[in-house]
């Protein structure tokens, strides 16, 4: 009888041990199916996390720009790359006429003074041409006919041009004075410049030199408050047998 029971209990004991590893090797097996099943589920979303950044990068991008600080005046000004943006080109636009009209308005030497005089015309309001004809009149002592006679001249550099609003521009600058071998005599100065654009007719050789109908409405012109202080030099009037210049009067501008 014992041997039975015996018997009994052993076939007893190797069913539960079947038992035990079909259940281990179901549970195994499980486990696997959910790990695959996680791995998956973070492959897919590692996946997508990357197309998403990937497709975000050309949203992006890195424009460098350098600052440039005037040694002698501390002035800083940024110099920006030009963009295809319609407020970076119109910047740039108004930057080009304006810094220009100053350097028509403030420049001069006998062999470009009719020029410059002729620009500064086709690009300032009827109000500007009037002031400027009487400044640039030989008959007005301070004219730079009368002040730099035939041989002096005087050249603008530009050192920086910002804009207090979208029509009003502030360019500095410095004025370099020669007068043969004497040393040349640099002052410093601030325009501000108001202008707009026109669509009054134009002549073609006009066109050739203002394209966009840029007018300067009120030009004022101050020595620098920021740069080091210069002395102006003295008037040098026009020896008597020199001709008197003749001066053009500007013809009215449509506003």
């Amino acid at each position: 009888m014992n041997k039975k029971v015996e018997k009994q209990d052993f076939e007893k004991y190797l069913q539960e041990a079947r038992t035990w590893e079909t259940d281990k090797v179901r549970e195994s097996e499980k486990s696997k199916k959910i790990a695959w099943r996680v791995a998956t589920a973070s492959g897919a979303t590692a996946f997508a996390a990357v197309m998403a950044v990937a497709a975000m990068m050309p949203l992006k991008t890195v424009e460098p720009y350098v600052i440039r600080v005037d040694n002698s005046t501390g002035i800083v000004d940024v110099v920006e790359a030009l963009t295809d943006g319609k407020t970076n080109y119109d910047e740039a636009m108004n930057k080009y006429f304006t810094q220009w009209y100053v350097r028509y308005r403030e420049g001069y030497s006998k062999e470009l003074a009719e020029d410059y005089y002729y620009n500064v015309g086709i690009m300032s309001s009827s109000l500007e041409q009037q002031k400027y004809y009487q400044f640039f009149n030989p008959k007005n002592p301070l004219s730079p006919l009368n002040v730099y006679g035939p041989y002096a001249k005087v050249k603008i550099r530009i050192k920086s041009t910002s804009f207090i609003n979208p029509t009003v521009a502030l360019v500095r600058y410095t004025k370099e004075i020669e007068r043969g071998l004497d040393k040349p005599i640099v002052t410093h100065w601030a325009a501000t410049v108001t202008f707009k654009y026109t669509k009054a007719p134009m002549a073609e050789k006009d066109r050739a030199i203002n394209p966009l109908g840029f007018q300067v409405v009120e030009f004022r012109n101050d020595p620098d408050a920021l740069a080091p202080e210069a002395t102006a030099p003295a008037p040098a009037p026009i020896s008597a047998a020199t001709p008197e210049p003749a001066v053009t009067v500007f013809p009215t501008t449509a506003q």
